[in-house]
């Protein structure tokens, strides 16, 4: 795996995934904190086509929240603004990708490589892939 992908990867896995998953979990009602319980009610009184939506929106937010950060990753890097990001001692935005933004996009992206869900939302449905119901 090269650094590129590895970076790919811990984002995906870490940010993407868990914010859709965090979600998901909210409307099944997993959550028992009491802070939690009124936001998981009001969840649970949603048609199923408002669940959709809401998991529509919130992987627009996040993955639209993904690119603009890692084009201002790369912006950093191309400005010489001091901020890199360093996997296994190689400088990714100067060695591996002089679009980091587009890394996760398309046929082959880290978003079709390392998401558990990777037909959700707008990437999903412009790579033709079918919707299911996520869960």
């Amino acid at each position: 795996m090269t650094p590129l992908e590895k970076f790919g990867e811990f984002l995906i896995r870490n940010y993407r995934d868990k914010a859709i998953e965090r979600h998901l979990r909210l409307q099944q009602g997993f959550f028992r904190t009491p802070d939690l319980q009124n936001l998981q009610k009001r969840l649970a009184a949603l048609s199923d086509d408002e669940k959709k939506l809401q998991i529509d929106i919130i992987v627009d937010l996040v993955d639209t929240a993904l690119h603009d950060l890692l084009f201002a990753f790369q912006e950093a890097h191309d400005l010489g603004e001091g901020i890199e990001i360093v996997v296994n001692d190689v400088n990714i935005a100067a060695e591996e990708s002089q679009m980091l933004q587009g890394e996760p996009m398309g046929e082959g992206g880290w978003i079709d490589h390392f998401s558990r869900f990777p037909d959700l939302g707008a990437f999903g449905r412009a790579m033709g892939k079918p919707d299911r119901e996520p869960g």
